[in-house]
């Protein structure tokens, strides 16, 4: 975590640049989806998750939000694999 850390609705008040700044600087990359439209990425920091969406077609972030809520994760379960770590 950063020392000053930035609350969840402190971060969604921020402006674009400055969310951007905050994921590429502070925040930890837990995992990606993808549907038609957007490559979502998730993020963690300070206690809360971020998700940056990335418009594919558009090639430009479309939108940066910040929650508390741990439901968000759900989303991804699909992606997780455990078979690698199965031993034979």
């Amino acid at each position: 975590m950063i020392t000053d850390a930035l609350s969840v609705d402190k971060f969604n008040s921020l402006n674009f640049d400055e969310k951007a700044w905050h994921v590429w600087h502070h925040a930890n990359f837990l995992m990606v989806r993808q549907n038609s439209y957007y490559r979502v990425n998730l993020y963690y920091m300070n206690g809360y998750y971020i998700q940056l969406w990335y418009h594919v077609k558009r090639n430009r972030i479309a939108k940066i939000a910040a929650t508390r809520s741990e439901r968000i994760v759900d989303a991804y379960l699909p992606n997780i694999s455990i078979e690698n770590l199965i031993l034979n």
